[in-house]
């Protein structure tokens, strides 16, 4: 496959971890998977030291399915996955989390929803407020920014910073 000067750099990189952004077609699996066998055959790193973290399964799925046929019938430990199946995992070995300790995103609006109901709130789709009060509560939870010195565009910021504090103890 021949690559071009961008995408060399991206596959001889060995310095700390990269990001590969680019648009659709372009080249960014086979470059990954290139890398990964370079930082492998080349820098002799130990491929259970490798972590390919993408954002879709199927893109996890497919990078691991072409890396292995990169590799042909030799067989390395590297890990790939998705954000959420990686941090999963984090949790569920390092505190002993599972699928029951973490709410997904149904239980989330039931939250959210079961917390609204104390409140005579206007909106014109349920579903799109609460996924932007959602949205505000994982700004203020994924920045750390204190909830007094944050000012919703969803609501009142005294009924947001009650509905914030009712979800947070739920």
């Amino acid at each position: 496959m021949d690559f071009n000067k961008a995408q060399l750099g991206a596959i001889e990189h060995t310095d700390g971890a990269m990001l590969v952004l680019a648009g659709p077609g372009s080249g960014k699996t086979a470059v990954i998977t290139h890398r990964t066998k370079n930082l492998i055959k080349k820098h002799h790193v130990n491929p259970s030291e490798i972590l390919v973290i993408t954002f879709t399964k199927a893109a996890a799925g497919e990078m691991k399915e072409r890396f292995n046929a990169l590799m042909g019938d030799e067989r390395v430990n590297v890990s790939f996955g998705t954000f959420h199946a990686v941090f999963f995992t984090i949790l569920k070995y390092a505190y002993r989390f599972t699928s029951a300790n973490i709410a997904d995103e149904m239980t989330r609006y039931k939250f959210i929803r079961e917390i609204m109901s104390y409140y005579r709130l206007e909106y014109k789709d349920e579903n799109e407020f609460i996924g932007n009060l959602l949205a505000e509560i994982s700004i203020i939870k994924n920045s750390r920014i204190d909830i007094e010195n944050f000012y919703s565009s969803v609501c009142g910021e005294e009924i947001f910073r009650d509905i914030y504090k009712k979800y947070e103890n739920r």
